[in-house]
C-alpha cells in the first residue's frame, strides 16, 4: 500500500443563524474560493459534524453556487476530453492521546479504559471521490506546503486520465505561493469554519470510530500500524464510502465540460 522512507511518510491509493450569503471569487491562479458572510454560528462548530442528511443555510448556499464555479473551471480547453473527477480533501491528526468512547460490557462488570496524554502525532492526508466511492491517502510526519504538494502529485499520478476538481478548506498550505499544483488538478476553497461541507470529515469520523476508540498506544509506530490497517479497509469499502460522502447535492452536480 505504501512504502516507508527516511521521513517515514507513507502513501496509498485505492480505487473505487444568522443570514448567510455566498459568493465566489478567485484567490490565486488555479484556486477559487467559496466565501460566506453573516454566519457567525459556524465558528461554534464542534468536532462532530452534522449528518449528511441535514443541510445548513451555508450548505444550501454552496449547493446553489458550486455549479457556477464548476462551469467556469470545466472549459473544453482545460478538460481536454478527460473524465471529470470531483474530490474533497482534508488532513487529520492521529496520535497517542486516547479517545474515550462508550462501550458494552457483561453485567455486572464496568469497563475500565486506560488513559493516555502523550502528545505524539502523525498526520493523514485524505481525498475522497464521493461519486466513485474511492479515497486517496498519505501518511506523513508533517503537515505543510511541501507535503501537500507531494499529496497532489500522488493524486495526479493515481488518476492521470482524469481532470480533477478538488474542494478543500482554506489552510495556509492549500493556498501557499510555493504549492505545486499538477496540470490536471484545480483547487476550490470552502468557506471558513465550515467542516460540515466537507464529506472527508465524515471519513475521519468513521476511521476514528472504527479503529481508534478506547485504544492506548505505547509507541507512535503502533498508531501508524493501525492506520495502515484501517485506511485500506475503509478505502476498499466503496459502498460505505459512497454512503458516507455521496450527498444528494454532490451527486446532482454536472461534471462535464461546457
Amino acid at each position: 500500500m505504501g512504502s516507508a522512507s527516511e521521513n517515514w511518510w507513507h502513501i496509498g491509493c485505492l480505487r473505487d443563524q444568522g443570514r448567510v450569503g455566498t459568493v465566489f471569487r478567485p484567490i490565486r491562479k488555479g484556486i477559487y474560493c467559496i466565501q460566506t458572510f453573516g454566519a457567525p454560528w459556524l465558528e461554534k462548530s464542534g468536532t462532530r459534524h452534522s449528518s449528511s442528511q441535514e443541510q445548513s443555510s451555508c450548505a444550501r448556499g454552496v449547493e446553489k453556487k458550486l455549479p457556477e464555479v464548476l462551469a467556469a473551471l470545466l472549459t473544453p480547453e482545460d478538460v481536454k476530453g478527460r473524465r471529470v473527477r470531483l474530490m474533497f480533501q482534508d488532513e487529520a491528526r492521529f496520535g497517542r492521546m486516547v479517545r474515550i468512547r462508550r462501550c458494552w460490557a457483561p453485567t455486572p462488570l464496568r469497563p475500565s479504559v486506560p488513559n493516555g496524554y502523550e502528545r505524539e502525532f502523525v498526520y493523514v492526508y485524505g481525498a475522497v471521490s464521493p461519486i466513485e466511492g474511492e479515497m486517496d491517502w498519505m501518511i506523513s510526519q508533517k503537515m505543510n506546503t511541501e507535503q501537500m504538494s507531494l499529496f497532489l502529485s500522488q493524486i495526479s499520478v493515481a488518476h492521470p486520465d482524469d481532470f480533477i476538481i478538488m474542494v478543500l478548506d482554506g489552510a495556509s498550505s492549500h493556498k501557499s505561493k510555493d504549492l505545486q499544483r499538477p496540470e490536471n488538478i484545480r483547487l476550490v476553497a470552502l468557506p471558513p469554519y465550515s467542516p460540515e461541507l466537507n464529506p472527508q470529515e465524515h471519513v475521519w469520523d468513521e476511521l476514528r470510530e472504527k479503529e481508534f476508540p478506547n485504544r492506548v498506544f505505547n509507541e507512535l509506530s503502533a498508531v501508524i500500524k493501525q492506520l495502515h490497517c484501517g485506511l485500506p479497509k475503509l478505502s476498499t469499502d466503496h459502498e460505505n464510502l459512497r454512503s458516507l460522502t455521496a450527498w444528494p447535492w454532490i451527486v446532482s452536480l454536472i461534471l462535464k465540460a461546457n
